[in-house]
């Protein structure tokens, strides 16, 4: 049996939207907090990220209030990480505020589904201008970085970047959309991200607001989700969720502790 890894869910804040951007055809005029994250796995592999987050440079030019935002160099410094050590980064998918470089984690080899590289790449993704709204504004010199020194895995369907630790392709949301389960303490604890942007997505079966493949598709992931993790929400961290910040608890600025 592998050994238990703790979760953590690092948060730099949110901010208030409308519940119709994070499930499909709500009602306009019903706020929530939208949550940012990238998560942290702790276990015998060293620290492994799930996303990279995004700077506050990106996050000025994407229209987010970055002064009410934690960094994630700080996140990760109250998770007791240094950036360097970082050795393994699974990438969920290649939106904007899960994938953006800069500079940041030099050391890193970074897994990725290759329907999703392909799609941002050689796809509709590469050449359509509203769709790449989804992608920074540095996306293109990041992959080359990161291609060019050797540190981009592409997968082809579902991976064990390390004992303990399983990805798995589910679609939806981005293409190549993928979900991380983890063994921990309290069992199989699955990092959904934006293949279930919110717990209301499961509780009211309502697919995310935004989905590039399709609705079906997003049903589909959804169903495969609460099966992985037995329909537990303590087993369960959505993308964008403020509801985990109440539902677990504040280890140290940003840093919950999830499993």
């Amino acid at each position: 049996m592998p050994a238990a890894y703790e979760v953590y869910a690092l948060s730099p804040g949110g901010r208030t939207v409308d519940w119709s951007t994070r499930l499909y055809l709500h009602p306009a005029g019903d706020t929530m907090t939208s949550a940012y994250f990238l998560w942290l796995l702790r276990g015998p592999a060293g620290p492994i990220l799930v996303d990279t987050g995004f700077t506050h440079r990106l996050g000025r030019a994407k229209g987010v209030a970055v002064e009410r935002l934690r960094t994630r160099e700080a996140l990760l410094d109250a998770a007791g990480v240094d950036p360097r050590e970082v050795t393994t980064v699974l990438l969920t998918h290649l939106h904007w505020d899960h994938f953006d470089l800069e500079g940041f984690l030099p050391n890193a080899v970074f897994w990725v589904q290759r329907g999703e590289l392909e799609f941002w790449t050689s796809g509709d993704g590469a050449t359509d201008p509203w769709i790449r709204r989804f992608l920074s504004d540095c996306f293109d010199r990041d992959l080359e970085t990161i291609r060019s020194d050797g540190r981009l895995r592409i997968l082809d369907g579902p991976a064990v970047p390390a004992a303990g630790v399983r990805l798995e392709p589910v679609g939806g949301h981005s293409p190549g959309m993928q979900v991380v389960v983890v063994d921990s303490s309290r069992g199989p604890f699955v990092i959904a991200n934006d293949a279930l942007t919110t717990y209301r997505n499961l509780r009211e079966w309502a697919p995310p607001a935004i989905h590039l493949n399709s609705i079906a598709e997003c049903l589909r992931a959804m169903a495969r989700i609460k099966e992985l993790c037995d329909g537990d929400e303590q087993r369960l961290s959505p993308g964008h969720d403020g509801e985990v910040w109440t539902k677990f608890p504040e280890v140290a600025p940003g840093v919950y502790r999830l499993a």
